[in-house]
């Protein structure tokens, strides 16, 4: 067996041992949205009834099949989206075959499943790991594999967050300027009409998706309070992509490498192309939403789409030869990355009960000050104690780092020449 296979299978062996920690080690919970989701499933099934709550039934229908556990159903949704995790980093393995080789895939496997925001999404019952899944699935499958089908996954990831669709309407149009192909339109008007025949059967209004008189809390902030989509869209799309507790710029920084990336597999392109044309679209819409930070949770969680192309970006730049500078940054973005993953696992919003204090009165100094930034707090106030599962995350993150490393060419080449020396007979 060669040293890339067995690299290959070590990786992938981290990716499986990811997901079993967030499944069976990582405490779990149904809070919030997901515990909206879960009461609309429970009485569906239980009572036959459909819940005018806002919030869609299409992933939460996913998680039907998991209410055969009985007594143990709420233990098991609050773990299906690491079920889901699995789904999409099996689907991404095979859609990506033809793209990337396999140590990349195998790379790009374990960044999406052990770093980055992914893992913090697997944690509750809310919707937005399936959204991500679905789209990055059916992204790789138009984009890449080149197979139509692919559109009926992202039609269901964009029709279970309705607010998703300008990011879908941009790659539409992208689609349409770039290749004249209809496809994307089609895909849009079905996830439109799909969105459409959902809000009517279950609210009785096409366009009643029961978000009406939704508004936060009245704070200090100039813009609180406001209902619908009434916040600037100047100040939006700025904290979205570059404040301490809910910028993408700190999130998913691996974003930065995508242009060279693209240049260097022009093949991929158009996966890349489409994947920023919806986040692009995700932040425009999102940035108008009086509650474009998703309420009180860890990181830019409507955005959490960009680990897709941030995985496979970095999974790409980790195992290209360049200059030291570049490889330099590379390390430092990995690095990162993996911290990210370590924050929404292992520290979440620990010790920021201060913004959520006094009806949230607070609440903007999670999202802006770097004190209170759920990334940076913990590397300056750790807790006191962790527990063991937190240790262990902790350990689990080190060793996906210390594996991805290797797969640097000048870091390799470098212990080659090393071992070469410390092993020649003088």
């Amino acid at each position: 067996m060669t040293s890339s296979r067995r690299w290959v299978l070590a990786t992938l062996a981290l990716t499986g041992a990811a997901l079993v920690l967030l499944f069976a080690i990582v405490p779990h919970r149904v809070s919030g949205d997901g515990y909206v989701r879960f009461l609309k499933l429970d009485a569906l099934l239980r009572e036959g009834t459909l819940g005018a709550e806002r919030y869609s039934y299409i992933a939460t229908l996913f998680a039907a099949p998991l209410w055969v556990f009985g007594d143990s159903r709420i233990w098991w949704c609050a773990r299906f989206n690491v079920l889901v995790l699995a789904a999409g980093v099996a689907g991404a393995w095979w859609t990506l075959r033809s793209g990337m080789t396999a140590e990349e895939r195998a790379a790009s496997m374990l960044l999406l499943a052990a770093s980055g925001m992914m893992p913090n999404a697997t944690i509750d019952f809310y919707g937005e790991a399936f959204s991500a899944v679905m789209v990055g699935t059916g992204f790789g499958l138009v984009f890449i594999e080149h197979r139509t089908i692919g559109w009926a996954a992202a039609m269901l990831g964009v029709a279970n967050i309705p607010a998703s669709a300008g990011g879908l309407l941009l790659v539409a149009v992208w689609r349409f300027w770039k290749s004249r192909r209809l496809d994307g339109l089609a895909a849009l008007l079905a996830t439109a009409a799909l969105i459409v025949l959902e809000n009517t059967l279950v609210r009785g209004a096409p366009l009643n998706a029961g978000y009406q008189g939704d508004r936060g809390a009245v704070t200090v902030m100039p813009f609180s309070g406001m209902p619908g989509f009434s916040y600037p869209l100047i100040l939006g799309v700025v904290s979205l992509l570059f404040s301490f507790g809910k910028g993408l710029l700190f999130f998913a920084p691996a974003l930065l490498l995508v242009g060279r990336v693209r240049r260097a597999r022009p093949e991929l392109a158009p996966f890349f192309d489409a994947s920023l044309a919806f986040l692009i679209g995700l932040v425009l819409v999102d940035s108008r939403w009086w509650a474009w930070y998703g309420g009180w949770t860890w990181g830019p969680r409507f955005l959490l789409f960009a680990v897709y192309p941030s995985s496979i970006a970095l999974a790409i730049a980790v195992h290209q030869p360049t200059s030291v500078g570049r490889t330099a940054t590379t390390m430092l973005l990995l690095a990162w990355t993996v911290w990210v993953g370590v924050s929404g696992v292992v520290f979440g919003l620990t010790g920021l009960d201060e913004c959520i204090a006094n009806g949230y009165a607070m609440e903007h100094l999670c999202w802006y000050v770097p004190d209170y930034s759920p990334l940076l707090r913990p590397l300056v106030l750790p807790p006191d104690a962790l527990a063991r599962w937190q240790q262990a995350w902790m350990l689990f993150a080190a060793v996906v780092y210390g594996v991805l490393i290797t797969a640097t060419p000048s870091l390799s080449r470098a212990s080659l020449r090393r071992y070469s020396k410390e092993g020649s007979c003088d």
